[in-house]
């Protein structure tokens, strides 16, 4: 299953890196470095089915956790998309708040990263973004059907 991809890094390197690994897996991918450009692209791209965040996205001081901030409007605004964060500073406190604050799908180590598994991730990740969005859409079909059948019971039958 192809998905929709937003990498969000301020280090070409690891952008470079990610996207090559899912591009070579058939997936659109858009990389950018900083907060602002993926906040434009989140309001263009309504449809995305993940995100990849680096939760520092630049080396200004230790506290800098942007990543977390668009993360939270990720979830805010896409209901749909999965987000896996990546870091090369991460502290277990940051990591739990990504996990039970925001509902983030995963969280990799830059010092430790497994490129295999984060392709298994990403694509169970891309998977269920998919049936969610999917799940959500016949819900939304049944609730139509059920008012369209209310609709002609209310209005009788030479409606």
């Amino acid at each position: 299953m192809r998905g929709k991809v937003l990498i969000v890094d301020d280090y070409t390197d690891w952008r470079g890196l990610l996207s090559g690994l899912l591009e070579r897996e058939g997936h659109v991918v858009h990389a950018v470095a900083a907060k602002q450009e993926a906040l434009a692209y989140i309001t263009e791209n309504r449809d995305l089915d993940l995100a990849v965040l680096d939760i520092r996205l630049v080396d200004v001081d230790e506290s800098n956790e942007d990543g977390i901030h668009l993360l939270a409007e990720i979830c805010k605004r896409l209901p749909f998309t999965r987000v896996i964060m990546i870091t090369g500073y991460g502290t277990m406190e940051t990591q739990r708040k990504a996990f039970k604050q925001y509902q983030a799908f995963d969280f990799f180590s830059k010092a430790r990263f497994d490129s295999e598994e984060f392709k298994e991730a990403f694509q169970e990740a891309i998977e269920q973004a998919a049936r969610d969005r999917q799940l959500w859409k016949d819900k939304e079909y049944a609730r139509g059907q059920q008012y369209e059948t209310w609709q002609r019971k209310k209005l009788g039958p030479d409606c």
